[in-house]
């Protein structure tokens, strides 16, 4: 298990550095789009429509205090199917588009496109045509999967340090009067520089112009920049009439710093996630394997439930596992009962109420709660161990109330209180736990 950690860490750490200014431009974008109204449509097809799921929750109901709730709607978790997308989005809503090397994903791609979408295309293998397209360098499908959850919580994390700075969400055509004008470089972005004139900002290309820096001044017309003015023609540093926009000083007025402080930023979440998978224990993850592999031989169910984005991850533990050959459902999945039992008897009784019902001597319980102290997860583990089930959860921050939990079977905490990183380490721990179990032969 060392080696697959290792082999984890290489992938991430080798995209992250090839794919950080992309990253911060994908967010600058993304913000920009949801400054404008737009809606979110996270869609994917077969294993990866769980991390579709997770995109949305991420967005809609934000884990940390005060960030602003997002609107977003994943198609493909619907039973009515992908064609919603079709239906429901409108021009200039964001698409973001993910496969993990499994199904061909390009028609989403393109649908979203044409309906003028932004698009953000997560892919493993060769990068798509996406207005950013992100491609993790694995054949491993796991691996896959856990790079671009650490990016898309990214993505969610950083886009909000744009709405910090609301000066760089304005949006204004610079170069599309009858004359040239003349406009100073404040970021770069692949083939084109991000230029400002009077507070406003606009993408060009400098095909003809060659390599440009932050700071330079072009003359530019219809998006295009045409050539590059003398170095003595550039407005003085001190301009009198800043104090009537101070919010354009520093961080508003210079895009290219912000955007190198997010790009930073990706590479240092990166690291933590890295810090936080090296001191996952492989022998605990031996010994629960072992003790899960034969309730499954002997012909039990694996039944994994949690909330909110551990909730996807539940699913998506039961989709791994169902791949394998192996029985395995998640409770999230039904959501009619989950609602009716909430309706009915109250939200702590979700998962209990459904082991009550599906749970047998024999089964595994696989619990996913950051907290580890969620009612409902607790009361659920609580049923399951009544009825001889096997108990196992995974949780974060100092292990909460599953800790204490003198019966549970088997624990893992991921010591974190950070969200996002803790959850991405549970995505490891789960791969790796249903490695060590193998296929059904």
């Amino acid at each position: 298990m060392t080696g697959a950690v290792a082999e984890r860490e290489r992938v991430l750490s080798a995209f992250l550095e090839a794919e950080r200014g992309r990253v911060a431009g994908a967010c600058h974008d993304i913000a920009r789009a949801f400054n404008r109204g737009a809606v979110l449509y996270p869609c994917a097809r077969g294993a990866a429509t769980t991390d579709a799921a997770h995109v949305a929750v991420e967005f809609m109901h934000p884990v940390i205090v005060g960030k602003r709730a997002l609107p977003a709607v994943a198609p493909s978790n619907d039973p009515t199917g992908e064609s919603n997308l079709d239906r429901l989005a409108r021009p200039g809503d964001i698409a973001l588009v993910l496969s993990h090397g499994d199904h061909d994903v390009s028609d989403l791609v393109a649908r979203a496109q044409a309906r003028g979408m932004l698009t953000i295309a997560m892919t493993a293998g060769r990068p798509g045509v996406a207005d950013h397209s992100f491609a993790v360098p694995s054949t491993d499908p796991a691996i896959v999967q856990e790079v671009q959850e650490t990016t898309y919580h990214v993505l969610w994390e950083l886009v909000h340090v744009f709405f910090e700075h609301p000066g760089l969400l304005e949006e204004s055509c610079v170069t599309c009067g009858d004359v040239a004008v003349e406009a100073d470089v404040v970021g770069l972005r692949g083939d084109t520089a991000v230029v400002q004139k009077d507070g406003a900002r606009e993408e060009v290309a400098v095909d003809l112009v060659g390599e440009v820096s932050v700071g330079d001044r072009l003359l530019c017309h219809a998006g295009v920049a045409l050539e590059r003015m003398p170095a003595g023609d550039a407005p003085p540093a001190d301009d009198p009439s800043g104090f009537l926009y101070p919010f354009l000083e520093a961080g508003e007025g210079d895009l290219g710093a912000v955007l190198a402080d997010v790009e930073a930023s990706t590479v240092r979440k990166g690291a933590d996630v890295m810090e936080l998978r090296r001191a996952i224990d492989s022998d605990a993850i031996a010994r629960c394997a072992a003790a899960v592999c034969e309730r499954l031989l002997a012909g039990g169910r694996l039944i994994a439930f949690g909330n909110g984005g551990s909730s996807t991850d539940a699913q998506d533990v039961a989709a791994d596992a169902l791949a394998r050959g192996w029985p395995a459902l998640a409770l999230n999945n039904d959501v009619a009962t989950i609602t009716a039992v909430g309706n009915d008897v109250g939200f702590d009784n979700v998962f209990a109420r459904q082991l009550i019902a599906l749970g047998a001597a024999g089964d595994i319980a696989l619990a996913i709660s950051t907290s580890g102290s969620s009612p409902n997860v607790i009361a659920g583990l609580e049923q399951a161990h009544r009825r001889g089930m096997l108990t196992c959860a995974l949780t974060g921050y100092d292990g909460g109330r599953l800790a204490e939990l003198a019966w549970l079977d088997h624990l893992f905490v991921v010591r974190s209180d950070y969200i996002p990183r803790l959850q991405e380490a549970h995505a490891t721990i789960y791969h790796l736990l249903l490695d060590a179990i193998g296929g059904r032969q």
